[in-house]
């Protein structure tokens, strides 16, 4: 019994010739679904940039398709390979010449710490689940924030810290789960106090309320003044 070797089932799967511009459309709409899915996640989410992510998310979805699907021909993810990376090629090439559509794809860098505190003003509270901000400031070694002349978290979700020499340190909010936790509302004694939610320190005598003239919090921990150790 001789075999039958079925070439269009092999190429088109199921399909047929005009199924391929059905495969064009859609790939123009998966690729405009992703990217802005890709967006609403948030940079920290991504840790790349937001096209390579993209990219690999499509290819990978329309490489496995003809391989898992009998009824998936070859043609279509082929064409669809083609077109991811023509659209890739396009769009960075198009963001490359407008700066502001690169902001609006990509995001912009943003400074969250600004004069020895989180800048509130500047960065969205979904920039970035605040444990995890406060944990990657421990990771660079930064114990307090007044240690810190500038943080920023950068367009693919890192974030970059810059440092005061030890002898210019401040009085902070201190990061270390054991110091960071024993939060007061009632001022215990006159000492240096940082707020809680975004950092401001200043001077407190015992009071039994204080509301932080930055963000209106009235949780305080006692600051520390910690040089960085290498």
């Amino acid at each position: 019994m001789l075999l039958t070797f079925d070439w269009h089932a092999l190429l088109f799967g199921k399909e047929q010739w005009d199924y391929l511009l059905q495969v064009i459309v859609k790939t123009i709409v998966m690729f405009l679904v992703v990217l802005a899915s890709l967006r609403l996640i948030g940079r920290r989410g991504i840790m790349q940039g937001i096209f390579p992510v993209l990219t690999i998310i499509m290819l990978g979805s329309s490489a496995g398709d003809p391989m898992l699907y009998s009824d998936v021909g070859l043609l279509p993810a082929i064409l669809v390979f083609i077109l991811i990376v023509i659209l890739y090629k396009i769009t960075d090439y198009i963001i490359a010449r407008y700066e502001q559509l690169e902001t609006v794809a990509e995001g912009r860098v943003v400074r969250f710490i600004k004069d020895n505190r989180f800048n509130i003003e500047d960065f969205k509270s979904n920039e970035m689940n605040k444990d995890e901000l406060l944990a990657d400031l421990r990771k660079q070694g930064v114990s307090q924030l007044g240690q810190v002349t500038a943080g920023y978290i950068e367009a693919e979700g890192e974030i970059s810290v810059f440092f005061y020499p030890d002898d210019e340190v401040k009085y902070g909010l201190p990061l270390l789960p054991e110091r960071y936790d024993k939060q007061v509302i009632e001022i215990p004694k006159e000492a240096n106090y940082s707020c809680r939610f975004c950092g401001h320190t200043e001077y407190l005598k015992p009071v039994k309320e204080h509301k932080c003239p930055v963000c209106d919090k009235n949780k305080w921990v006692e600051a520390s003044k910690d040089i960085r150790v290498s």
